[in-house]
């Protein structure tokens, strides 16, 4: 082998050798590759073994997390609806307000009330009815004045059961043009606080001194506020704008010394009669006028004033005319007036009724202030309670010339019990001179009734009527103003009845002279109770149970 081929073959087995340290070197950096790549694995392994070790804990949190988000959320949706619900129905409440009663009035004579009558009335009413009151809202609204308080609940009740009626408040004095839009059809002056009760056909000016009845304070020598009207006033007001043809009443003013001469206008007033008072002596009945009410005169009237009751009452032959002729024990002879009710079948006499039985009187001490029981007629039909009695104070005896005369025919309405007696001035006369006069027991006309009729074309009866009542006493504010005895109520009933009227209705003034809600002791002790411990004590202890089951979740 030449040196040549020694060199080749030794050239072979360096690259042969050096290949096979290239595979060695590559196969131990593959080794090494293998050894990290199987490191960095069983890291990965031991981490994901670790994160599969803490999964359950951050599920749980997590988890958690969700609860308190779900729950969270839950209760702030729950509370906002909760707010846009009470929002809501108090917006509902405050619209339902103006015709849905709402409230509960606990005064004892439901002060802050409208009686049944009214509301029924109410329910009758067909055409709009306005009422305005030119004053802001919350002077009557929020006032302390419990005059301005209570007037402002009787205007909202007739909103509420008057389908056809509607109220609103007027500032004047900020808008002081309002008021000229009644300067067609009013010519009075619209003040600040007047009531407008308007209708289509009519209107009617309140003041709001209209709503209260005021008496002398013989101590302090001052008037005073004594009882509210206010619904007497508003009755009578949307009665009259809604009358198609009211009745209209002429009250003879003379020198009257009666009890009762206002509170009898102002009844009628109340009952949807138009009033207008003349002096006999002076005007003459006006033609339209439907009915005359003498109030119980001092003297005798002449007889021109006498021709002119009767043509009055014959009306040209056509009837149709009322008279209320109310006598009284302080009178002095009135031998021209006796005559004409003489012709009417009525005779009224001298003295003064009392009664002998207790069970009959008042009290025991007042032998003339007498209660009768009301007889059941067609004058009593519009009587609410005709159980009640009507009082007659010192009335004098009325007598019936006849029950039937011709066209004209008698009718007792109020009559004593037959323990009553008469007391003359003859027997006062003998008392003085301190002998004791014979005083026999019978029973006595106090009310009665005599009417005359004529036929018309369709053979219907039209009747005049004549009205007597013993004393102007027994039409005194302090016997019409209660719900204890039936005077106002049975004679408006009468009235109407005579008129045809059956529409009208009596009202009750309201005392506001206490306005206190007094509790007993007991009472203010159990509400004490509840409001400051029980309710309190329950608040408390839900929430409690309510944090309790939260932290336990």
């Amino acid at each position: 082998m030449d040196n040549n081929e020694m060199k080749n073959t030794d050239n072979e087995t360096e690259d042969t050798a050096a290949e096979v340290t290239s595979e060695e070197n590559s196969e131990a950096a593959g080794t090494a590759d293998n050894a990290d790549g199987d490191e960095a694995v069983s890291g990965e392994t031991e981490k994901a073994s670790d994160e599969k070790k803490t999964d359950p804990e951050k599920a749980k949190k997590r988890k958690m997390a969700l609860r308190r988000m779900k729950y969270g959320s839950v209760a702030t949706a729950i509370t906002v609806v909760v707010i846009a619900v009470v929002v809501l129905v108090n917006v509902l409440l405050n619209i339902a307000s103006d015709r849905v009663e709402m409230s509960v009035d606990l005064t004892e004579d439901g002060t802050f009330e409208i009686s049944q009558e009214t509301k029924d009335y109410l329910a009758t009413v067909k055409e709009p009815v306005h009422i305005v009151c030119m004053s802001e809202e919350n002077e009557f609204k929020t006032s302390s004045y419990v005059y301005y308080k209570q007037a402002y609940e009787v205007l909202k009740k007739y909103t509420i059961y008057g389908d056809t009626v509607d109220l609103k408040f007027v500032d004047i004095v900020k808008d002081p043009s309002y008021a000229q839009r009644y300067s067609s059809t009013y010519k009075g002056e619209i003040s600040q606080y007047d009531i407008v009760v308007e209708s289509d056909k009519r209107m009617k000016v309140l003041s709001v001194r209209d709503l209260y009845n005021v008496e002398m304070n013989y101590t302090t020598y001052q008037q005073e506020l004594v009882s509210s009207k206010a619904e007497q006033e508003l009755t009578s007001a949307i009665m009259y704008v809604t009358d198609p043809d009211p009745m209209k009443v002429v009250l003879f003013n003379s020198e009257s010394q009666s009890y009762s001469y206002d509170n009898v206008r102002d009844l009628l007033i109340s009952n949807g009669y138009e009033v207008t008072e003349i002096d006999p002596l002076s005007e003459k009945i006006p033609e339209e006028t439907d009915m005359v009410v003498i109030n119980a005169p001092l003297n005798d009237y002449d007889e021109q004033i006498i021709d002119e009751l009767y043509a009055f009452l014959d009306n040209g032959g056509n009837l149709g005319k009322n008279l209320i002729y109310i006598a009284d024990n302080s009178q002095k002879k009135t031998a021209n007036i006796d005559a004409f009710l003489a012709e009417w079948g009525i005779k009224v006499g001298e003295g003064v009724i009392g009664d002998e039985d207790a069970a009959n009187r008042v009290s025991a001490q007042s032998y003339y202030i007498i209660r009768d029981t009301i007889k059941e007629n067609d004058y009593s039909v519009n009587v609410p309670q005709p159980n009640l009695p009507v009082i007659d104070y010192q009335s004098r005896p009325i007598e019936l010339l006849f029950d039937t005369k011709d066209t004209r025919t008698t009718v007792p309405l109020l009559t004593t019990a037959d323990t009553a007696f008469v007391f003359t001035p003859e027997m006062q006369e003998e008392y003085l001179n301190g002998n004791e006069p014979d005083i026999p027991n019978s029973t006595y006309n106090t009310w009665v009734l005599s009417n005359k009729y004529v036929f018309d074309k369709d053979n219907n009866s039209i009747l005049s009527n004549v009205l007597v009542i013993g004393s102007s006493g027994t039409l005194a504010a302090e016997y019409t103003e209660t719900t204890y005895v039936n005077n106002g109520d049975y004679f408006i009933s009468v009235v109407n009845a005579m008129t045809g009227k059956n529409a009208g209705i009596s009202i009750v003034a309201k005392d506001l002279t206490s306005e206190t809600f007094d509790l007993d002791n007991a009472t203010f002790n159990k509400y004490r109770t509840i409001y400051v411990i029980v309710i309190p004590a329950a608040v408390i202890i839900i929430g409690v149970i309510v944090f309790i089951r939260r932290r336990s979740k």
